[in-house]
């Protein structure tokens, strides 16, 4: 689906504030409700809106302390990990990272001994992962990505990297003041 600039709006809109009726998206875009109503229902058939929820407060509701797991994993059993994800309450996002680890998990608990049982106790059983790293959150903070425009191509950054190997997402830095060094 191509997107214009008003699809884009709408989307920014809707990311903000879920709730809204087509009445209002109509009238902060300046279109007819009927012309919402019709870009609104395209952008779910096409699959770019893929659904609505509710953003809580994770303390508010008893879970207290987030974490960061990597996960280092057995490259021959990516199967049966992610279908073992299903079973971790505490899972609250997941992604497949490039770079020193495999993947990573968001998980949230009511506690430090919550993560530390979740990780030492239940994840260290599974044969699919070698290892783990857990990095405990001390605090958050949740923003919006911009939107690119609709006349937007590729982001400057992926067009040269100026003989550097694409894909690298780590540094050392060797010194204040000097140049990094890719690992």
């Amino acid at each position: 689906m191509k997107l214009d600039d008003t699809h884009r709006r709408m989307i920014d809109l809707l990311r903000r504030d879920g709730r809204l009726s087509v009445n209002a998206l109509a009238e902060q875009l300046g279109i007819s409700r009927s012309n919402a109503y019709q870009r609104f229902e395209r952008l779910v058939q096409a699959g770019v809106i893929t659904g609505f929820r509710a953003d809580i407060d994770p303390r508010a509701v008893g879970l207290g302390i987030s974490a960061l797991v990597f996960v280092t994993l057995e490259q021959a059993r990516w199967t049966e990990f992610r279908e073992a994800l299903a079973e971790v309450d505490e899972l609250e996002y997941f992604a497949v990272t490039t770079g020193q680890h495999d993947a990573m998990l968001l998980v949230r608990a009511a506690d430090v001994a919550g993560i530390h049982g979740l990780v030492s106790l239940r994840l260290a059983q599974w044969p699919s992962i070698k290892s783990t790293e857990t990095v405990f959150l001390m605090d958050e903070a949740s923003t919006l990505a911009a939107l690119p425009a609709a006349t937007a191509q590729r982001s400057p950054a992926s067009e040269d990297f100026d003989g550097q190997v694409a894909g690298m997402t780590r540094f050392i830095r060797a010194r204040h003041g000097s140049p990094s060094a890719a690992e």
